[in-house]
């Protein structure tokens, strides 16, 4: 089992970047990973040793990659709405969504924003939202 969490926060522009998240949660992910995926490594030398940033496509392969390698993924997405770059995750939510990996486990939180409402519903069951 695996739980990553990340925060975004309008006050830091390193907590604002989804592919920094995206980074983050795959860093937590494989600290509980006994052995290191093949993907992951394989993404690591096609990046030349870590000197180039991967792409957003090859981010999103290997996490789904090792997510796969564990019976319970949980994530905990906090603060949507103070990302700056809301398109952006959105587009990674509803891929990920795409996924259907009944191993994956998504709580997320925002304010009532109204994009990110119409983007979520897209793909998240009204029973599986909750308005406080």
């Amino acid at each position: 089992m695996v739980a990553a969490y990340f925060y975004f926060d309008f006050n830091d522009a390193q907590k604002q970047d989804p592919e920094l998240m995206l980074r983050s949660l795959l860093c937590q992910s494989l600290q509980r990973s006994v052995v290191i995926p093949k993907g992951v490594d394989a993404l690591f030398l096609s990046c030349e040793n870590g000197l180039r940033k991967p792409s957003l496509h090859a981010l999103l392969d290997v996490i789904r990659q090792v997510v796969q390698e564990f019976a319970h993924v949980y994530i905990i997405l906090d603060a949507l709405d103070e990302c700056s770059q809301r398109l952006e995750l959105m587009d990674i939510l509803k891929t990920v969504a795409g996924w259907q990996l009944n191993s994956l486990h998504l709580l997320m939180t925002s304010r009532k924003e109204r994009d990110i409402e119409r983007s979520l519903e897209g793909y998240i069951k009204e029973e599986s939202a909750i308005c406080l």
